[in-house]
């Protein structure tokens, strides 16, 4: 069951991370939105799946690639939905509305940020709970924790002032489809190793 689970869970964060690029491509926030939100619940999925695999004496390096996910997801849907919901309908005053729109160097943006940071701190400790038997887990792997690399910079530069806010440009899209093309083949080689393990279906 938890291979089964896991083959699903990361091959909808695949899907959702291509349908993310595709958004991008597009210049759609509401696919975006979409997308992301449904990406942070299947990534928490893959997650869990990954780190029922750790062996004991990592057993706790996992279960906080698990707690950190859960914050991401928490933190990410609070800034989707709210874009989704109070935004898209106009359901409040012009400052209120002007505080929780989300644009480059915003509150909501920041917290975007600071929800993929700590994405990739989890994937670096779901991934370093990991003892892969095949090349390709190996590969896995190393792709989990290399993505790590981008926590310190998605919590730091919001604190550095980095952005401005209501600035926006080709090069943060750009970031983002960077992202997409590293995160979605990580999600592959995730819903190829639990294909992998699942049990061959009994013949009758």
């Amino acid at each position: 069951m938890n291979h089964k689970f896991g083959f699903i869970a990361s091959l909808f964060a695949l899907v959702c991370t291509l349908l993310f690029f595709v958004g991008l491509i597009l210049l759609n926030d509401s696919l975006n939105y979409w997308s992301c939100l449904f990406l942070s619940w299947a990534y928490i999925g893959t997650a869990c799946a990954l780190a029922q695999e750790a062996p004991a004496d990592r057993k706790g390096v996992a279960g906080a690639g698990i707690a950190i996910a859960a914050v991401y997801s928490l933190l990410t849907n609070l800034v989707y939905y709210t874009q989704l919901t109070t935004v898209a309908q106009d359901a409040a005053g012009e400052e209120v509305l002007r505080v929780f729109r989300f644009q480059q160097g915003s509150w909501m943006f920041g917290l975007d940020l600071l929800g993929y940071g700590l994405m990739a701190l989890s994937t670096f400790l779901i991934g370093l709970s990991m003892v892969p038997a095949a090349p390709r887990d190996k590969a896995l792997k190393v792709m989990l924790m290399l993505h790590g690399a981008f926590f310190p910079v998605c919590v730091l530069m919001p604190t550095l002032d980095v952005f401005t806010e209501g600035s926006g440009g080709n090069a943060g899209i750009y970031a983002l489809m960077g992202w997409c093309i590293y995160f979605a083949p990580a999600m592959a080689l995730a819903a190829r190793h639990f294909w992998r393990l699942m049990p061959a279906p009994v013949p009758r």
